[in-house]
């Protein structure tokens, strides 16, 4: 037994919960300093291996007994915190800001459970809080860099973060400015992180520009997101030596579709189209469906610098003024993407699809294509409301496009009918002005061509998972598992609170039963407000080596395989795909690629949910300035959401914001949790509710929208109560 083992047994032995440096030295009976040294480095030894913990007041404790858990801090940036365990099943811990230990939003942190009875004698309380305790080891600080407004304070340079939940401020070292200027956004390395004593220190290592630019604030958004624009001098070197022309040896085992009657469907501001489409009718009853793939992986070679920044990236993020591409642009936007009268490289899915929306046939090749239109949805959605204009000037592709809404009518009934859950939750469209300034917002309209698209991607990326699935190979699979039974029960009191009934089987829930639900609500005030509450009751999707099948889509097979330029999973998939096709697969190539797909899974899940929260960010941000100049106005509004604190609205043009308690009409408001409501003795609001509201507040830096009820709408509904 060596002498840290020596030590963790004495203090095993000693049956006592918790003990001060001292009360060790006396159980290892060090009287000497030499002892002491000797014990003290063992202590050390054994709180580095986690197996001893020292707790904020300065006592360990064996780690068994200390009733810790690892976890997140989340930052209220209101002094104190909560820790998020790494197992979402648990609650959060509340943390009081003397007992912080110097964490940081964002710090992977051990926790202690405060004792029950401990709790009881917190001397701050909130509603949220079920459990408190105290960090007592700081294990990772995942905030290394940090994005604020650059000021001059008592003679020095300090940074003041724009998101305050990590710090108030930060002290800049004379020299480490980088010729930054007062007001200027800018990038802080943190060099020491803050303490009870001391403020947090940094160097500056990128100035973004001028604070209150449109543009650089969502530069600034996506720097506080570990997101860049630039590419590494290694990736751009090496992606200029791309070959952007077609050869022999490219066209070898590859079906040509080059005379096909291929055309591609995007958005207006589209510049990387990776997926084409073409269909033939095949007599009355069936057709043939041809979906090509841009071919990524041809150009893209696996664990190239191109490939590695790829993977660290994992997506390409849309913001309404800037896209971030998972590709450079001489890749994405050249002969990667599936450009009009221009030969290019595809992977390609031909299916032959009956009038019941069943794949019958279908066959997975290499090919090569030459678009011969490239049309927007706009167009499209005037071709089928019958503009005669626009039918004349694309009559070659009208009677296809006819044939390809009908495919698609057939294909979503089929997936109607197996229970897909179809959210319709409204997307928000953020145009802007050539300087990132917010112009208008809006409902983004859902037309019959944005569905065809879907359903074509959607039976496409169906076909290939169940034909790799078979085949039992390395694969990354988009999964979606049922909800979980905690969430179920909660969106079943939710349910209720409307005075509808949720008929599944909590035991064994199917997408149908919420299908039904959307279905018998659509015409309803509060049906956003539901759509919404039942996505997030849902199980987040996943990408996953294994294929556990899409809750959602009502699916026992799916795969992301139709966007390979801006995505890392379609891309490695990809891969596969075309080793699989030349027969390269050997049994120790399979035994690597196992180990790749976990690794893409992983990160791939990571990255998305940093670039969806990223582009929720800018767009709250684009909301706020948009709104900024609007104060006083009055809007249509339902309600969204309550709490406690108030009640959330929605506008028609999908804004979002909050209406404080102070705004609403006097009363004496009871939160009702159950029935997902704020009601007084005479007034009370509940999701779906319609309400005229009036904009008070607009925070620019938090990104707040603060909206009271309108005066004379409270006088009409006083009135209407009166009368009751």
């Amino acid at each position: 037994m060596n002498f840290v083992d020596y030590v963790y047994k004495k203090i095993e032995e000693s049956n006592q919960k918790f003990l001060t440096s001292d009360q060790i030295l006396k159980l290892c009976g060090a009287q000497v300093g030499f002892d002491k040294m000797a014990v003290a480095s063992a202590i050390k030894e054994l709180v580095k291996k986690d197996k001893l913990v020292l707790s904020a007041r300065s006592k360990y404790s064996l780690a068994q007994n200390a009733s810790t858990l690892r976890g997140r801090v989340m930052s209220s940036g209101r002094g104190f915190v909560f820790v998020r365990p790494e197992n979402d099943e648990t609650d959060d811990v509340f943390v009081l800001e003397k007992d912080t230990s110097g964490a940081v939003h964002g710090d992977l942190v051990l926790v202690r459970i405060f004792p029950k009875k401990k709790q009881k004698h917190q001397s701050f309380k909130t509603k949220d809080q079920s459990r408190s305790g105290e960090i007592i080891k700081i294990l990772e600080h995942t905030i290394t860099k940090v994005v604020g407004i650059y000021a001059s304070s008592g003679g020095g340079f300090i940074v003041v973060p724009d998101d305050t939940k990590f710090a108030d401020s930060i002290f800049i070292e004379p020299g480490k400015t980088l010729g930054a200027k007062p007001n200027q956004k800018v990038v802080v390395k943190i060099t020491s992180y803050p303490s009870k004593i001391s403020m947090a220190k940094g160097e500056i290592i990128e100035i973004l520009g001028d604070n209150g630019d449109a543009k650089i604030e969502t530069l600034s958004i996506a720097r506080s997101f570990n997101l860049t624009e630039k590419f590494p001098e290694s990736v751009i070197e090496e992606a200029k030596k791309v070959s952007t022309k077609i050869t022999s040896k490219d066209l070898k085992n590859r079906q040509d579709f080059r005379n096909d009657l291929v055309i591609t469907i995007d958005g207006e501001d589209a510049k990387d189209f990776d997926d084409a489409i073409s269909l033939k009718k095949l007599g009355e009853d069936k057709f043939e469906l041809s979906v090509h793939i841009a071919d990524v992986s041809n150009y893209v070679k696996e664990d190239s610098e191109i490939d590695k920044e790829a993977f660290r990236r994992g997506t390409s993020v849309y913001f309404p003024d800037m896209v971030i591409p998972m590709l450079p642009e001489v890749l994405c936007n050249n002969i990667c993407s599936l450009r009009p009268d221009e030969e290019r490289l595809t992977l390609s899915v031909v299916m032959v699809i009956d009038s019941t929306g069943k794949v019958l046939d279908y066959k997975i090749t290499k090919g090569i294509i030459k678009s011969c239109f490239r049309m927007t949805y706009r167009q499209v959605t005037k071709i089928f409301a019958g503009d005669k204009e626009e039918r004349k000037n694309c009559k070659i592709v009208v009677p296809m496009l006819e044939n390809m809404k009908i495919l698609a009518k057939i294909l979503e009934n089929r997936r109607n009918k197996a229970g897909n859950i179809d959210f319709d939750i409204p997307e928000t469209q953020i145009d802007v002005n050539e300087k990132g300034q917010t112009i208008d917002i809006y409902r983004k309209p859902r037309e019959d061509s944005d569905k065809l698209i879907e359903q074509f991607m959607v039976i496409t990326n169906e076909v290939v998972a169940k034909h790799y699935r078979k085949k039992m190979l390395p694969f990354v699979y988009r999964v979606h598992e049922s909800p979980s039974p905690e969430k179920l029960s909660s969106f079943c009191d939710f349910v209720s609170s409307l005075g509808l009934k949720f008929e599944g089987d909590s035991e064994k829930v199917v997408p149908k039963d919420f299908q039904t639900l959307l279905r018998q609500t659509e015409n309803e005030p509060y049906y956003d407000a539901l759509s919404k509450i039942m996505l997030r009751s849902m199980q987040k999707a996943l990408y996953y080596e294994k294929c556990l099948g899409h809750f959602g889509l009502a699916l026992k097979d799916y795969c992301h395989f139709t966007s390979p330029i801006r995505r890392y999973p379609d891309l490695m998939i990809h891969r596969i795909i075309s080793y699989d096709l030349a027969g390269a697969l050997t049994e120790q190539k399979i035994k690597v690629l196992w180990e790749k797909v976990k690794e893409a899974s992983e990160q791939s899940s990571l990255t998305e949910r940093n670039a969806d929260e990223a582009e929720r960010t800018v767009d709250s941000q684009k909301m706020a300035e948009f709104m900024e100049d609007k104060i006083g106005q009055v809007f249509d509004a339902k309600v969204s959401g309550v709490s406690e604190g108030g009640v959330f609205v929605a506008l028609d043009n999908t804004v979002e914001g909050l209406i404080y308690r102070e705004y609403l009409p006097q009363d004496s408001y009871i939160y009702d949790e159950k029935r997902f409501c704020l009601a007084g003795k005479r007034y009370s609001f509940k999701i779906g509710d319609k309400l005229k509201v009036k904009l008070v507040k607009v925070d620019i830096i938090t990104r707040h929208i603060d909206f009271a009820i309108f005066e004379e709408e409270n006088t009409k509904k006083q009135r209407k109560i009166n009368k009751k």
